[in-house]
């Protein structure tokens, strides 16, 4: 059988990222861990709110597909369904 996670986490930068529109000392990211037979795959996404994606956005997102997922949805199958974003 194939679990599913979806978690949100904050990653401390060793030095703050700082540009013309701010700065930041960590990085808020949105982990995927697949599990199946024993083998765990792990993928991250940073959502970026000036594409009108946040954390809980891109965690929906990710929920609506949760059952399907852990049915069999393949990665072919799965890049039809979502939309182009940080989830994909």
């Amino acid at each position: 059988m194939r679990t599913v996670k979806v978690f949100e986490e904050a990653w401390p930068l060793h030095t703050p990222f700082v540009i013309a529109r701010g700065s930041r000392s960590e990085a808020r990211v949105v982990v995927v861990e697949l599990e199946e037979e024993g083998i765990k795959g792990t993928g991250e996404c940073t959502p970026y709110p000036r594409y009108g994606e946040s954390d809980a956005s891109v965690m929906a997102q990710i929920m609506s597909v949760v059952s399907q997922l852990e049915k069999g949805l393949t990665r072919e199958e799965l890049q039809k369904i979502l939309p182009a974003g940080a989830s994909t």
